[in-house]
C-alpha cells in the first residue's frame, strides 16, 4: 500500500467522522437532559477532533486531494457506504423528533458493528504500513480508544436516560 493510497484512507474515515460530527450536533440540540447533553459534547468534540486529525494525516502529503464519497466507497468499500447510510438514517430520526434513547441506542448498535469494525478495519491496514511513523500509529491508537469510550459514555447515557422513564 502506497502512502497515497493510506492518506485517501485516512481522508475517507475523516470524511465518516465529519459526518458523525453533524448527527451528534443535532443529538445534543434535541436533548434536554442536562448530563446526558453533556456525555454526548464529550463524544462530539472528541469526534471532531478526530476529524482534524485524520485530516492532517491525509494532508501530510503534499499533493493530497480530498476524496469524494464514490473514492471513498471503492477504495473502503461496502463498510463506507453503510456507515453514511445509517448516519443518514440516524439524523433523520433526530429531525422527526425520535426519543433520544431509541437513537441513542441504534447509535450503540451502529458504532460497535459497522463504525467499529470499519475503523478497526481500517486502522489495521494503516498500522501495518506505519511501522516507520510511530507518532501517527500512536493518534491512530487513541482514536480507537476514544471510539470504545463513546460506546461506554452512549450506554451510560442510556442507563441514565432509563432511570428517569
Amino acid at each position: 500500500m502506497s502512502f497515497s493510497f493510506s492518506s485517501k484512507y485516512y481522508a475517507c474515515l475523516a470524511i465518516i467522522e465529519d459526518e458523525t460530527s453533524k448527527l451528534y450536533e443535532k443529538l445534543v440540540d434535541q436533548c434536554k437532559d442536562e448530563t446526558v447533553k453533556l456525555l454526548l459534547l464529550n463524544i462530539l468534540y472528541e469526534t471532531k477532533k478526530h476529524k482534524e486529525l485524520l485530516f492532517q494525516i491525509a494532508n501530510l502529503k503534499k499533493e493530497f486531494q480530498l476524496p469524494t464519497i464514490e473514492e471513498c466507497e471503492k477504495e473502503a468499500g461496502y463498510l463506507i457506504k453503510e456507515c453514511l447510510k445509517n448516519i443518514q438514517t440516524l439524523k433523520i430520526q433526530i429531525e422527526q423528533k425520535h426519543p433520544i434513547i431509541n437513537i441513542l441506542k441504534k447509535l450503540i448498535e451502529f458504532e460497535d458493528s459497522i463504525s467499529e469494525e470499519y475503523l478497526i478495519m481500517l486502522h489495521g491496514e494503516a498500522l501495518k504500513n506505519l511501522e516507520e511513523k510511530s507518532h501517527i500509529k500512536e493518534i491512530v491508537k487513541y482514536i480507537a480508544e476514544d471510539e470504545k469510550r463513546h460506546i461506554n459514555l452512549l450506554e451510560l447515557s442510556c442507563k441514565l436516560l432509563n432511570k428517569k422513564l
